[in-house]
């Protein structure tokens, strides 16, 4: 059997306690950093009107809602 004093008890919980919230924390950051992620990727400009939007589909040329423009997803977009 194992023997704890009360003060031994109370370090225990307070540690376990401790590296138990540490660790949900570190859960719930991980999990909203990939959240942004994704919404990140999803996210473009229209060149015309600079109305951002979150673009479904994996069409590489959207139309815009607002102006009805065509535009690329990308970083990598010609002038003109």
């Amino acid at each position: 059997m194992i023997e704890l004093t009360l003060t031994e008890l109370a370090a225990w919980s307070i540690g376990v306690s401790m590296i138990i919230v540490v660790f949900f924390t570190w859960i719930s950051r991980w999990s909203n950093g990939n959240a942004e992620r994704r919404s990140l990727r999803r996210r473009a400009t229209c060149r015309l009107c600079l109305q951002v939007l979150e673009v479904e589909g994996r069409d590489r040329v959207f139309r815009c809602p607002h102006c009805g423009g065509e535009n690329e997803k990308g970083r990598n977009r010609s002038l003109g």
